[in-house]
């Protein structure tokens, strides 16, 4: 009991050296203005210090803002990997893809199938994907030749990284994740840790595969816009947790104003589809179904 009167207790005091030593400029309002930014007077502020002068100086209308921007926030991870891309997120492959390429194109949100193997697709509906594939100026550009295959695909990963730098100075200069007081960088690790529930996802995968070698399995994969909705469920628990994780930190950016909120959407549309391409493009290059 004693430990816990104390522990309230200097979260109190601590709270209070932070309110005595906020910003005279308005920081309730101040978007891509990071903490660091701010005049704290003789005490040295830091990121806790900033959520808390925002908040507190913050009115009712202002919070409830803060709140209703934080709820979108939290929907941009499963929105812009799984949801919009509900049709798409099959790729046609001729055969299993390398352990490493295969990993990577999961971890970017596409789910390679060898082509015929796609529960309650018709070999007319794999026709029709390949004949949009060859018709879509951008999506086909992987199929003129091998040279133009590895061009798009270093191409994409150019802007891949490079969306991932924006993502990192949007986390930066925006306001910071509750989680990202302690590691600034959080929202990117998030996108870049998706190999963890892919490595898995592709272990359990060759094991279902060396199943319908021996006969014992059933060799169709059930198109879904949920990843691994098909396999056993330590894939679904990783890629359910993986979610999960990242709902917690895109809810947890403290204060974004509606200005910021539309940059993160941008950033993380362009994050997503250039993390797409490029694993639709390493699918054609080294398996093209066409």
């Amino acid at each position: 009991m004693h430990d816990s009167y104390k522990t309230l207790s200097d979260f109190t005091v601590t709270v209070a050296s932070a309110q005595a030593t906020c910003p005279d400029e308005d920081i309730v309002y101040s978007p891509f203005r990071p903490w660091f930014s701010f005049d704290y007077g003789p005490i040295r502020g830091d990121c806790w210090t900033a959520a808390i002068c925002t908040f507190d100086q913050a009115d009712s209308a202002r919070n409830q803002q803060f709140a209703a921007t934080a709820l979108v926030m939290g929907l941009l991870p499963m929105v812009f990997r799984d949801i919009a891309w509900p049709e798409r997120r099959v790729v046609l492959v001729s055969s299993p893809l390398p352990a490493l390429a295969e990993i990577i194109v999961r971890a970017l949100g596409l789910e390679p199938v060898v082509k015929g193997d796609v529960a309650g697709w018709s070999s007319e509906d794999s026709e029709r994907w390949i004949d949009w594939l060859r018709r879509s100026s951008i999506a086909g550009a992987a199929l003129r030749s091998r040279s133009h295959a590895m061009v798009v695909v270093f191409v994409s990963l150019f802007a891949l990284l490079a969306s991932y730098a924006g993502l990192a100075l949007v986390e930066i200069y925006s306001k910071r994740s509750a989680l990202g007081c302690v590691y600034p960088v959080i929202a990117l690790t998030w996108c870049l840790v998706g190999v963890i529930p892919g490595a898995i996802h592709w272990l359990f995968e060759s094991y279902r595969r060396r199943g319908v070698e021996k006969g014992s399995e059933s060799g169709d994969t059930r198109a879904s816009a949920v990843q691994g909705a098909d396999q056993q469920w330590p894939v679904q628990f990783s890629w359910g947790l993986y979610y999960i994780i990242g709902t917690l930190v895109y809810t947890s950016i403290m204060a974004v104003t509606p200005v910021e909120l539309f940059v993160w959407v941008v950033t993380m549309s362009v994050v997503s589809g250039a993390g797409k391409m490029l694993a639709l493009y390493i699918c054609l290059m080294l398996r093209s179904p066409a």
